[in-house]
């Protein structure tokens, strides 16, 4: 994770500072607060398209972005567990390719919640950026909007990791 860090340091710094930021101040996690939700929608928001940007041009590896994950979800974990004692905790990453865009959300985790449709996290990386609509999704002339429907066409939108963080 060092190396990564320095190389986003060294080539990235955009990318660099957000993920500094989102380390430091992790306020995403207390969405339920009206008062941090306006912050909250900015930093997902520079997070998201920092790493797409990133992937688009070619500029950042597979392996240095799912090392970035990795790293951030030992710093929530380890926030998470400073905080709250004898709570569980799911975290989600969810890829998005319609966006296209990276996600994070915490969740209070309970035992009936299945895992359908989990993904390893270098899988769910590389599914990304292998099929990322960077330029919309094309859409053919005289097909009505009624027609386009995610499951029947077989294109799938999202894909998650998720992790039981418990504390």
């Amino acid at each position: 994770m060092i190396d990564t860090l320095t190389y986003l340091s060294k080539h990235a710094q955009k990318a660099y500072k957000e993920i500094l930021r989102i380390i430091e101040r992790p306020d995403f996690l207390f969405s339920n607060d009206r008062t941090l939700t306006p912050l909250e929608a900015l930093t997902n928001y520079r997070y998201v398209h920092g790493f797409t940007r990133l992937l688009r041009k070619g500029t950042i590896s597979l392996d240095d972005v799912t090392q970035s994950f990795i790293f951030l979800e030992g710093k929530i974990e380890e926030y998470l567990k400073n905080i709250y004692k004898d709570k569980d905790f799911k975290l989600i990453i969810c890829g998005d390719i319609g966006i296209p865009g990276f996600t994070l959300t915490v969740t209070s985790f309970y035992e009936n919640q299945d895992d359908e449709g989990r993904y390893e996290l270098n899988d769910l990386v590389k599914w990304f950026a292998e099929n990322a609509l960077y330029n919309g999704l094309h859409i053919e002339e005289g097909t009505a909007e009624e027609d386009i429907d995610d499951e029947s066409s077989g294109i799938m939108f999202k894909r998650y990791y998720t992790k039981i963080i418990k504390t």
